[in-house]
Parts: C-alpha cells; structure tokens; sequence
C-alpha cells in the first residue's frame, strides 16, 4: 500500500513538470489585484482547455475513420477545430468576449507561436478530414503523430503561463495556478482516453495504445483523488465544498466508465457498442470537468 501511494505521488509530480520562477513584463503592474487574477486563472484555463481540443479533434477523426456515429463526429472535429483556432489568436492577441487582454510577454509569446507552427501542419490534416468525410488509416497515424507533438508543445506553454501568473500575482497564489493547471488538464485525458480506445479498434499501433491507455486511466484517476483531497506543496485540495462535490460527480461519472477503458487495455475485444458508450461518457466526463475547471476561477476571493 504504501508503495502505491509513493508511486500514485510521483506520476501527479511528473504531471506538474518543471515550473521555476520566471522574469516577465507582469511584474512591474500590480493594481487591481483580484481582477488581474481572475483574468489569469481564465487565461490558464483557456490555455489548458487547448490540450483538450488537440486531443478531441485526435479522437473525432480516429472515430470517422472506424465510422462510428461519423455524422456527430464529423460535426465535432469542426466545432473544436474552429475553437481551437479562436482561442490561439485570443492568446495572443486577447479577446475581450473571452476575458483577454493581448500577452505582452514575449517568452510565453514565443511558446504559444511554437504550438501555432504545429498547428498549421495539424489544422490541414484536419481541414482534409473534413473536406473529406473520411479519414484514411495513414491519415488517422499522422493526425496522432502531429496531433500529440503539438499537445507536447501546448503542455509546455500552459506551464509556463500557470508558473508564470501564480509566481507574479500575489492574489493568484502559484499553488492554485498550478492546481487550475492540473484540473485543465483532466479535460485532455477524458479526449485521450477516447481516441487510444478509439485506435486500439482501428487496430492502429495496438500494443502501443493499450499501455498508452492503461497509463491515461490511472493518471487521471490518480489526478482526480489528488485534486479531491489534495496533496501538500504540489495540489491544492478543492477549496470550496461547492468544487469538491463538482468533482466527487467527476468521479462517479469516471468510475462507471473507466472499467471499459481497463479492460481494452488489457486485451479485451472492443464492440461497436463499447465505442459508443466511450464516445458518449467520456464527453460527458469533460463536461462535468471543465464546469469544475471554471469553479476555481470564482475562488480566487477566498483565497485572499
């Protein structure tokens, strides 16, 4: 037991990765303090949610590809690629309907223009896809190729945007940056857990995404309890009993799917209904996820 628990602590650890205090343009403008945090926890937020989006166009494309409901599919690999695109500019830029100002700091400028070279490449394989209505079985292996390069890219840029808000704003304290950080990220796993079910049919690099998908249930399961209780100096325990039931629903919703997932990772055979059931429940699990995600940014007061 007490094993596991070093071993549950050490995966949500290399999660976090490697934040260290960062120099930027942020540092000298101090007024409005809470207002300044609160559009900091929305721009982490939005930050994160791109690595769902990356990984949810992934899935939607490997589930045409098997034509499984290819219709709805089809209508959600546009809706997330449009999405995506918004949010990238709004990054930049700002958007003032979505809560940002324009990123004056030149270094996390420079991570999200990384993500937007991977995008041009993955945003045309998407384009075809949908151009098409069909996803061939070379496409659907460069979708996943590109598709997990530029999640890399996006995961080390939401980082860098959380270590450098929570280092520099007093009223958002680094702990909760990284804690919105690491509940974003639990959109992403729900997509990933999908689209490596969804592979693991189409029998592509099947070995390879049954262990791909034993890891992404455990790290979002282990995640979710670090997330509920807590974990000292590395997650902050859910800070209102509003966020905690949130994600107490999270878990349940989790726990009626996930043993699908465990199984097809160990080998079971996967039916048409089994894909439909995954598709189904593990968009409902993002759901329920991003609502828990969007709690933090109203308990930015509490904390102060």
């Amino acid at each position: 037991m007490g094993q596991n628990i070093i071993s549950g602590i050490a995966a949500v650890a290399l999660l976090l990765g490697a934040f260290s205090p960062v120099q930027t343009a942020y540092a000298d403008s101090q007024t409005d303090g809470v207002a300044r945090a609160e559009e900091a926890a929305n721009r982490v937020n939005l930050a994160g949610r791109q690595r769902m989006l990356l990984q949810a166009m992934a899935k939607a494309a490997c589930f045409i590809s098997v034509e499984s409901n290819a219709p709805a599919q089809q209508a959600a690999l546009e809706a997330a690629s449009e999405k995506f695109a918004l949010t990238h500019e709004a990054l930049r830029f700002g958007n003032a309907g979505m809560g940002l100002s324009a990123e004056p700091d030149p270094d996390l400028l420079e991570a999200i223009a990384v993500v937007g070279q991977n995008w041009s490449t993955y945003s045309a394989l998407i384009d075809s896809a949908l151009r098409n209505g069909y996803v061939s079985r070379p496409a659907m292996e460069r979708i996943d190729e590109i598709g997990l390069v530029a999640l890399a890219n996006m995961n080390r840029a939401v980082n860098r945007i959380a270590n450098t808000y929570g280092d520099l704003l007093p009223e958002m304290p680094l702990l909760l940056s990284l804690t919105i950080d690491l509940s974003g990220r639990q959109r992403m796993f729900t997509q990933r857990a999908a689209k490596e079910f969804c592979l693991i049919a189409a029998g592509i690099d099947t070995e390879a995404n049954r262990e791909n998908l034993g890891k992404t249930v455990q790290l979002f399961t282990l995640t979710l309890d670090a997330l509920i209780r807590g974990m000292p100096g590395m997650v902050m325990a859910a800070p209102n009993e509003e966020i905690r039931q949130k994600l107490l629903d999270v878990k349940a919703l989790w726990e009626q799917s996930s043993p699908i997932l465990l199984a097809a990772a160990a080998g079971a055979e996967i039916t048409g209904a089994d894909l439909e059931t995954i598709a189904r429940e593990m968009d409902r699990v993002m759901v329920l996820m991003n609502e828990a995600v969007g709690m933090y940014e109203g308990a930015i007061p509490e904390q102060n």
